[in-house]
């Protein structure tokens, strides 16, 4: 397969990357800065070139301006959502007017499509979006940028995707330093539910979408047993070996990471419905099986640094 990545030095993307050139695919990389590897190309997403993506068997999107490196101010929630949207419907239009069209375009979006917080409502592909708050607007925005690839029919799958579990990335190495020492908390009230799912299930998931002929529209990218943040405090507390007694309420965590800490950590407690009925298998469908697999794959897992 020739396989054409935006957003490939993230933690999904790197790890996509290396998995199907280790399976022998060509990778092309869209970068936006000065080449640096043979199998980079530089891009603008202001300037869409058709020519990057023809004959390419699939391209994957998952470029988009970290949630949790800056505090949202005006500014950044500028560049949250013109990364997302930019960069969806700039390689739309690139799909859509190639000499050769990609095969599918496979484009990241986010739970949050459905809202910020749903309470204990089971959410799947059918539920109707949710209209409160900045992310759902912007992830609605997200999946409606690819309307010119699939108006030229090329393939388009979006990843609604929940919190991806790994010790290299994201959310979970932010947690394990004060669960290490004892002083790990539940986010909230502890009742929200978090739907999640492991680095190796994310690629797993996109490969799948990428390679069935028969996907197309948009497919939760989320383990089948979502869990209450409480549950997910406890699950990690005993795989560092450590107690987990205290709690962070939400007007604490706004205090210190504002709007994000709401918006990101709301209760979804969304299923993939489309996704294991087209087939796709999770290797690690609960959170104890996906919080020791993400830990025991990190170079300097804190389960061997137990007392």
């Amino acid at each position: 397969m020739r396989v054409v990545i935006a957003g490939s030095s993230g933690l999904i993307g790197g790890a996509l990357r290396a998995a199907y050139q280790a399976d022998g695919h060509e990778v092309v990389r869209l970068v936006r800065r000065p080449v640096q590897a043979p199998d980079e190309v530089q891009w603008d997403p202001g300037h869409p070139d058709p020519h990057l993506v023809d004959a390419a068997d699939a391209v994957i999107n998952l470029a988009g301006a970290p949630l949790g490196d800056r505090r949202w101010n005006a500014r950044y929630r500028d560049l949250i959502a013109s990364s997302r949207i930019g960069t969806a419907s700039a390689l739309a239009t690139m799909a859509a007017r190639a000499a050769a069209p990609p095969i599918v375009l496979v484009s990241m979006s986010g739970i949050r499509y459905y809202g910020v917080d749903r309470g204990d409502e089971e959410l799947t592909e059918a539920s109707a979006a949710g209209t409160d708050g900045f992310l759902p607007v912007v992830t609605a925005r997200w999946e409606a940028a690819t309307r010119p690839a699939a108006e030229a029919d090329v393939r388009v799958c979006h990843l609604r995707t929940g919190l991806v579990l790994s010790a290299t990335g994201g959310l979970l190495p932010r947690l394990l330093t004060p669960f290490r020492f004892g002083l790990g908390a539940t986010l909230g009230s502890g009742r929200a539910y978090w739907s999640f799912l492991t680095l190796h299930d994310t690629v797993a998931a996109i490969r799948f979408l990428a390679e069935r002929k028969e996907t197309a529209g948009p497919y939760n990218l989320s383990a089948p047993a979502p869990v209450r943040a409480l549950d997910f405090t406890k699950a990690l507390a005993s795989e560092v070996g450590r107690p987990a007694l205290l709690r962070t309420p939400l007007w604490a965590l706004r205090i210190e990471v504002g709007q994000m800490g709401p918006e990101v950590l709301g209760s979804l407690r969304v299923l993939p419905e489309r996704l294991t009925a087209a087939g796709f298998r999770f290797r690690d469908g609960d959170i104890e099986s996906a919080l020791r697999r993400a830990l025991e794959e990190s170079p300097d897992s804190p389960r061997s640094a137990r007392p």
